[in-house]
C-alpha cells in the first residue's frame, strides 16, 4: 500500500501548535512535527521550524530559545501591551 502524505501548510502548523499549546501549555518544533506526521502530513524538521516561526511571529506567541530548543507558548497577560 502506497499512502500519499499531505503537504504541510502554515494553517496546518498553526492548528497543530495551537492544539498542543492549549493541551500542554507549550510546544516545540519536534512535537509539532510528530503531531503533523501522526495526522498524515509529510513534515520535516526544517520546514516545520520555518512555518512555526512564521506562525509564532504572526500570532504574537512567546518564543523561548535556550540555545538547543525553541519552546513556543501563548504570551502571558502581563506581556501583552495595553
Amino acid at each position: 500500500m502506497n499512502a500519499t502524505l499531505k503537504q504541510i501548510t502554515p494553517s496546518a502548523v498553526c492548528l497543530a501548535a495551537t492544539t498542543l499549546i492549549l493541551a500542554e501549555g507549550s510546544t516545540s518544533t519536534l512535537i509539532v512535527q510528530q503531531s503533523l506526521r501522526n495526522r498524515g502530513y509529510r513534515a520535516n524538521q526544517a520546514e516545520v521550524s520555518k512555518w512555526l516561526g512564521v506562525v509564532a511571529l504572526a500570532e504574537g506567541w512567546a518564543i523561548n530559545d535556550d540555545g538547543l530548543f525553541r519552546v513556543y507558548n501563548f504570551p502571558t497577560l502581563g506581556a501583552i501591551s495595553q
